[in-house]
Formats: C-alpha cells, structure tokens, sequence
C-alpha cells in the first residue's frame, strides 16, 4: 500500500501523510488516531511507544461479535457488500455456529504488507513485507 492509498483508507488528505513522510510535519493525534480506528488489529501501545507486539489479540469478546458479524452477513449480502458491512455491522450469533465463522477467517489470506513506524522525535521507519 502506497501513500496514498494509506492516506485514503484512514481518511486523511494525502498531502498529510506525504508531510509525515518527509519529515515536514509530525503525525497528529488524529492522524494516529484514525489508523488506529481503521486498523483495529494494530496494538495501540506498539503503534504509540514502540512496545509489545505489533498485532493484538483479539479477546473472546471481540473474536464473537467479528464472527458473528461475518456470519450473518454472509447470508444477507454480496461478497462486495459484506466486506464494507463486517466493520459496521454487529450482530450475536450462537455459540454453536462460531466454531465455523473462525474457521472461515482463518482461511481468509490478509496480510500485513508495510508498517510505518513514527517516533517522537519525528523521525521515522518504514518496513515492506518482502514479497
């Protein structure tokens, strides 16, 4: 994912990502804020102070309601519709029918491809997954 389609996928102007970049402008608590929104995976403490792991776990709680989600979905929408509904619709499924959403995420192949590290002092890193 370029900049650009990182600005547009956590709702910031591209130029706002291009200035972090180039070390013009520091990135804001928005800025943070908003890729924490959209990258729910990413561990707030590692994203903020460089600790722990990149990636959270997910609590049973929120591991439920994601498949349940999915699930749910599944029966009422198009592929293309269930992708944008799975982050904003919720709904409880039974227990007995969790066991087969997991597995159905666990087939989906999502992975992490750049991590952008941003340090207090303004400086940054920049990781790829090599291909």
């Amino acid at each position: 994912m370029g900049p650009a389609t990182f600005a547009d996928e956590i709702g910031v102007a591209r130029a706002v990502i291009s200035h972090i970049l180039s070390e013009r402008n520091k990135a804001s608590l928005e800025v943070v804020q908003k890729i924490l929104a959209r990258f729910s995976e990413i561990s707030p403490e590692w994203l903020l102070l460089g600790q722990g792991e990149m990636l959270k776990r997910l609590d049973e709680n929120r591991a439920t309601e994601a498949t349940s989600s999915i699930e749910t979905l599944e029966t009422q929408k198009s592929s293309e519709e269930l992708h944008s509904a799975q982050r904003n619709e919720k709904v409880q499924l039974p227990n007995s029918q969790i066991k087969g959403v997991k597995q159905q995420l666990a087939s989906e192949e999502r992975k992490v491809i750049k991590v952008i590290l941003l340090y207090s002092d303004g400086k940054f890193e920049s990781f790829d997954q090599p291909n």
